[in-house]
């Protein structure tokens, strides 16, 4: 049922709402309100409408195809909408329904027909391409024949390519068995967990240098090793989920060679061969590793004497290295090496806006002359640096130990009616139990101003203030549940704080 709206009866209420009570929350910044608003323009563009998104790989087979970076814009709304936004559901499902919608297309799925066919890469003993097979689920299939196929490769994970059992892919249908089982009151994910820790403790993870082998092939029963950071910050930034011990306390020295603090503000992402160079430097020397000095002795060295000794990976087309590494210091690392890739980004990687959307514009070159990353690719420009933003500090680890259940999305406030297609960016959204306060911050992403119509359903029965950047308009009287107050508000390029809080809070 609707509420009563009133300007009288409002002696209850202080006319101005003390600051304090709204500063506690903090506020997207203009960056993660623009990932958000790019997010956005890429899900909801016309079908066969790609902007931004072109990879290296026309056929989309690699590693900055489509489907990832679809897949880290989703994470990404995931992670905002839980610790940042929490009740702003109307904004993240529409959001959420569009990214999946583009999952969906052919131009991001149609690739596997001719992959299943497999190559020398994946499976050096082929003889003949594979005959492909009617059901496209029924096998190597990493979101629908998970369990099955799982206990088949004796639990190391699901082939998601031919003869591949990559170790970061299998992180997400773990994560998924999770929600999964909140959702529906069982307990899957304990016992898969379990079974694949044993099974990847048998036959190893780490490699001698402390990384993360990139898959195992079931067929020759051999690991894929590699001497880049990116798989192993990939899988780490998601295993933090269920296994932060690991992922935690490895990130120390896995990162070692592969960041260095260039500037007092700037963390600079290493190509492979300097990395490589810094790890020997300080094993030789005992040397620090994340010193710009450090940095500098192994970057001439690999530049002059060193070239043929520390040779980059042979491989067709570019990883989109820098994504992973942000994404895994956002969940793993610390606030400075944190800040210090967003400064080197925004310093070195081009951001662009486009329609109230942040993105890094592509570039094919890896390094400057100076050794400094310049490389951006569509799955690091349109989705990671996003997501690296948006997450917090053990971000996936505090989804897993504390997920939202059904009882609790269906009990606790929320704001609907709207979404991103209104022209407005939200920069809060939250609830406080113990005030019983709901705050919501906006503002038109072009400075424009438009009326935005917003709806705050399951709000415990009451009288409510409601203010407008601090300052009381109305009240609105909440009899009986389901509960709805209908408001409707001018927004414009300022930012518009719209409280709404429960008489029972100033008693």
């Amino acid at each position: 049922m609707s509420a009563s709206i009133s300007t009288g009866a409002q002696a209850a209420f202080p006319s101005q709402l003390p600051c304090s009570m709204t500063d506690r929350f903090d506020k997207l910044s203009r960056e993660q309100a623009g990932h958000l608003r790019h997010f956005h323009n890429l899900a909801t563009g016309k079908p066969g409408e790609w902007t931004h998104m072109g990879g290296q790989e026309p056929g989309q087979e690699w590693v900055d195809a489509f489907r990832y970076q679809l897949a880290t814009m989703t994470y990404a709304a995931g992670a905002a909408h839980y610790h940042r936004l929490p009740r702003l559901r109307s904004i993240f499902k529409p959001l959420l329904a569009a990214l999946i919608e583009r999952m969906l297309h052919r131009d991001v799925w149609g690739y596997w027909f001719l992959t299943s066919h497999s190559g020398k890469l994946v499976d050096p003993d082929i003889r003949e391409l594979r005959k492909p097979w009617a059901d496209p689920i029924v096998k190597e299939n990493i979101m629908k024949a998970i369990l099955v196929q799982m206990e088949h490769e004796k639990w190391l994970g699901v082939c998601c390519e031919p003869n591949s059992i990559f170790v970061v892919c299998n992180q997400f249908p773990i994560i998924a068995m999770r929600y999964n089982d909140i959702h529906d009151g069982t307990e899957v994910a304990p016992d898969v967990v379990q079974k694949y820790s044993t099974a990847w403790k048998s036959k190893g993870i780490q490699q001698d240098d402390g990384l993360f082998v990139s898959w195992y092939s079931p067929k020759q029963g051999t690991l894929k090793t590699s001497r880049d950071i990116g798989s192993t910050a990939w899988a780490s930034a998601f295993m933090n989920s269920w296994n932060p011990e690991m992922a935690g306390q490895t990130f120390p020295s896995q990162a070692a060679g592969f960041l260095s603090r260039v500037d007092p503000d700037r963390i600079n992402l290493n190509a492979s061969p300097v990395a490589q160079r810094i790890r020997d430097i300080s094993n030789e020397k005992g040397a620090d590793p994340f010193s710009r000095e450090t940095f500098q002795e192994a970057f001439e060295y690999v530049q002059g004497p060193g070239a043929q000794e520390y040779p980059n990976e042979d491989l067709p087309f570019s990883r989109p290295t820098f994504g992973y590494v942000i994404k895994w210091v956002s969940e793993v690392g610390d606030e400075p090496t944190l800040s210090g890739l967003l400064n080197h980004a925004d310093r070195y990687m081009q951001p662009t806006w486009t329609n109230g959307g942040l993105h890094y514009a592509d570039n094919t070159t890896k390094c400057d002359k100076d050794g400094n990353w310049v490389e951006v690719d569509p799955f690091t420009g349109n989705g990671a640096i996003g997501y690296a933003r948006l997450n917090v500090f053990n971000g996936q680890r505090k989804m897993w130990t504390d997920p939202w259940t059904p009882e609790q999305v269906q009990k606790t406030p929320f704001i609907d009616g709207i979404d991103l297609s209104s022209g407005v960016d939200f920069l809060r959204g939250t609830w406080d139990q113990a005030l019983k306060m709901m705050t919501v911050t906006m503002r038109t992403w072009d400075g424009s101003s438009k009326r935005a119509n917003l709806q705050f359903r399951a709000l415990p029965i009451g009288q409510y203030g409601v203010y407008h950047n601090g300052s009381l308009v109305h009240t609105a009287h909440v009899t009986d549940s389901p509960s709805l107050i209908e408001l409707a508000v001018e927004v414009s390029g300022e930012d518009l704080d719209l409280v709404l809080v429960h008489e029972e809070t100033f008693h």
